[in-house]
């Protein structure tokens, strides 16, 4: 793995006045690079192998492959919706203590909701799920 140094003057340029500079888009692609070579030489370090010997991935890029494949798309609506309806949960949380399940009714960008909340172990009221009326 080269140095931070080493990567960094590759992306150097010289100035008019001779002194070495890098552009804010060098710099980052050289942050990059070395983040990169940096989570590669992690890998080859830390690779783990199979009860038979095998290696459960035989280079970094299979093991980003799989983890890219396994991946579950993140939803930005559902993740927008929760913390509307967590900034708005106080004004419909129930009055008897016995409750652990309630839901609630809202409208947001002209349209209706409904979140339905449930109460963890320790007391706390969480989204587990919602649906459009």
């Amino acid at each position: 793995m080269r140095s931070k140094e080493e990567i960094l003057n590759s992306y150097n340029t010289t100035g008019n006045d001779g002194l070495p500079e890098i552009s804010a888009g060098d710099l980052l692609k050289a942050m990059e690079t070395y983040k990169q070579e940096w989570a590669e030489a992690t890998f080859t370090a830390a690779r783990h192998q199979d009860a038979s010997g095998n290696y459960k991935f035989n280079s970094y890029a299979d093991f980003i492959a799989s983890i890219e494949k396994n991946a579950k798309p993140v939803d930005e609506f559902g993740i927008t919706l929760a913390a509307v309806a967590d900034s708005i949960v106080t004004n419909f949380l129930p009055d008897d203590n016995s409750v652990t399940e309630f839901d609630f009714n809202f409208t947001m960008q002209g349209k209706g909701y409904t979140a339905f909340y449930t109460k963890d172990a320790q007391g706390y009221w969480k989204m587990s799920r919602w649906a459009e009326q």
